[in-house]
């Protein structure tokens, strides 16, 4: 029987998704983030489907998002930042709470996460090298070429953005995967991206696997296209997730 466990982390909401009879035992640990807009208790389906292969899962609540619940700012983007900014922050926070509790089995840690949470996951392994697997579905590696799309739409739609937002923002050259590819050092990492995604453009993922191509650093890593698919998870690839994150994981 699966156990779904709020816990505060500090400041920190998450829930935590585990077999009952396994609770106190050490387990590879999987942190999965949502996505803009959304809430931890929207990726419970994929939490569950990780906490049947012996997998402690958990899934944080992003800054601004529900319990942390906040308006979203005026000025395109900033809010969107500022979460991804935030879930950055506290990863180490939450990897702690269970090292420190003895929870962890064979220091293995999984990190993945859907859109927003998967731009996290993808700017994560630029510098946490304890992380030894990872998904990013529906993210993109590429922050500064995402930032600048935002930027540049916001101009078309004549909507206010500070003439110094490239330097608000600066903090993402530090985690931006697509141009420290290397960072991945051979880790296991599987990306997902639909043809049609209205909001994170495909070509943004397949352009960085394809650079990989030839790549010792990047022999691990695999690319799934979701062909006409748009800005959605199915339960299909909700398998192939935890079924990915069980095999790197054992």
């Amino acid at each position: 029987m699966l156990k779904i466990i709020p816990r505060s982390i500090q400041d920190v909401p998450t829930l935590e998704v585990i077999q009952e009879e396994l609770i106190n035992e050490p387990l590879p640990l999987v942190i999965f983030y949502h996505g803009w807009r959304s809430a931890k208790e929207q990726v419970l389906t994929q939490a569950r489907k990780l906490a049947q292969k012996n997998i402690r899962v958990v899934l944080p609540d992003a800054p601004n998002h529900g319990e942390r619940h906040a308006d979203v700012s005026s000025v395109p983007s900033v809010t969107f930042w500022n979460s991804i900014q935030g879930n950055l922050s506290e990863f180490s926070l939450i990897c702690q709470y269970y090292q420190k509790n003895n929870l962890i089995k064979d220091q293995k840690i999984g990190v993945g996460g859907y859109s927003m949470g998967g731009i996290t996951t993808a700017a994560l392994l630029t510098q946490n090298p304890e992380i030894t697997a990872a998904t990013v579905i529906m993210g993109t590696p590429n922050l500064k070429g995402y930032a600048q799309l935002i930027i540049d739409d916001a101009k078309k739609r004549n909507l206010y953005m500070p003439v110094d937002f490239d330097k608000l923002i600066a903090w993402i050259d530090n985690y931006d995967l697509n141009s420290q590819p290397e960072k991945i050092n051979r880790r296991p990492v599987l990306f997902w991206h639909g043809t049609k995604d209205p909001r994170i453009p495909y070509r943004m993922s397949k352009d960085f696997f394809d650079n990989l191509q030839g790549k010792t650093y990047g022999e691990q890593v695999a690319f799934i296209t979701g062909y006409r698919a748009g800005h959605l998870v199915e339960p299909r690839l909700m398998d192939k997730i935890a079924n990915f994150f069980e095999y790197y994981l054992e």
